[in-house]
């Protein structure tokens, strides 16, 4: 008898630009066994990412639209119950059928939603068509309100919750619902120790004796840059030869940030020592150009992009919130400070700066640490290893 036939799996994520949930399974898919699983990605119509998922074999159904309303990030606050967004179900009624047309055409045997919102549109048609529903669970919500509208849905869908840290699940710990706490993985293939490419530190206008910090992050509040320029005037006072290199995009809820970033540096005195790169597609080698690398966000879920500088073998300065004490423990691979304390931020960044043994150091562990515990290709396994217990039954 021959090899039986991979069961599909729909994993549902709605967003039109590409960000770190995006990128998770990106390489989750990546890594899945197609001879055991075939994917069905339910995505956004003209979402460029989609290209690059990493497949050949992935089934995909372009059901929802960028231009819908009920995918559009809310500017007020969400209200908690059902009967008050009785508009935004109004415009989450085409989603859903196409979602359940989509699972009846291609009988994936679960559905994996990637996203908050796909958490509930997608949840709602998974319970219609009666498949078993899995959340990856990767943001810490603090709005109150749409906190508790998630745990309404949590309650009524019964999904199993892949939570990404365990900050993130602990919000969710009450439910009486089974979660799995599965990190984040990076590619370690890519991510690692090296000189960068000739020509880089050149192309960026950095001087050859400049001591390079860099940033990389999407360019939202919460990710701290406002407090990481604010410690800059410090950190110069003691180091005039800083330079930061801020790499990330504005996000698209959050237009005309950038400018409110530049605008700040400029009032501080210290836009000749910060260079916008944007987003750029050379991560790795920007990661092993600069000296220490630094992300002060808050309620930080996880910090992939604090994973990919410790793989490349940075010591980190971060936030001591969220997730980030479980990936980056303090003192170990970097140290943790009060992400809203640009004098801890100073203080944190001039001690590895002014000390290179420790911080080569720290940059080894972080290397050894991320070796050990944070390959995407274990991620995978581990979520695969999910699917069998949901499907075999064993989780309910």
């Amino acid at each position: 008898m021959g090899p039986s036939r991979p069961v599909v799996v729909a994993y549902a994520d709605h967003a039109s630009e590409i960000g770190g949930a995006e990128i998770s399974l990106q390489l989750l898919l990546r890594h899945l066994d197609t001879r055991l699983y075939r994917p069905l990605l339910l995505h956004s119509r003209g979402a460029p990412w989609v290209n690059a998922i990493g497949t050949e074999e992935a089934l995909r159904a372009a059901i929802f639209s960028p231009e819908s309303g009920v995918f559009r990030p809310q500017r007020g606050k969400i209200k908690a119950s059902l009967i008050a967004n009785f508009g935004l179900l109004l415009r989450a009624i085409s989603p859903v059928v196409a979602s359940c047309r989509a699972l009846r055409l291609y009988r994936p045997v679960l559905v994996h939603t990637n996203t908050l919102k796909c958490h509930l549109l997608i949840g709602l048609a998974a319970r219609l068509c009666r498949l078993p529903l899995i959340w990856h669970l990767r943001d810490i919500v603090r709005e109150p309100q749409a906190a508790a509208l998630l745990s309404r849905a949590a309650k009524f869908l019964r999904p199993t919750i892949i939570a990404i840290s365990k900050a993130v699940a602990a919000q969710v710990a009450d439910l009486g619902l089974p979660v799995r706490v599965i990190y984040n993985g990076v590619p370690l293939e890519d991510f690692r120790p090296g000189p960068p490419p000739a020509g880089l530190r050149e192309s960026l206008g950095l001087p050859p004796w400049a001591r390079i910090l860099i940033c990389v992050a999407r360019l939202t509040p919460w990710k701290g840059h406002e407090k990481l320029l604010r410690a800059m005037p410090l950190i110069l006072s003691r180091e005039p030869t800083a330079r930061l290199i801020v790499v990330g995009a504005v996000a698209f809820w959050s237009e005309g940030y950038v400018e409110e970033l530049q605008s700040l540096a400029s009032e501080l005195g210290i836009s000749h020592a910060v260079v916008w790169a944007g987003h750029r597609a050379d991560v790795p080698d920007l990661l092993r150009l600069a000296e220490v690398f630094v992300l002060p966000s808050k309620d930080e879920p996880f910090g992939r992009a604090i994973l990919e500088a410790m793989a490349t073998g940075k010591p980190v300065v971060a936030g001591r919130t969220g997730g980030v004490p479980e990936i980056c423990p303090d003192g170990e691979a970097g140290y943790l400070v009060d992400p809203d304390s640009p004098q801890e931020i100073a203080d944190a960044t001039l001690a590895l700066l002014s000390d290179p043994d420790r911080a080569r150091q720290m940059g080894e562990k972080g290397f050894l640490r991320a070796q050990e515990l944070f390959d995407a290709a274990t991620t995978a396994a581990q979520v695969q290893n999910l699917y069998h217990e949901v499907l075999s039954g064993k989780i309910v």
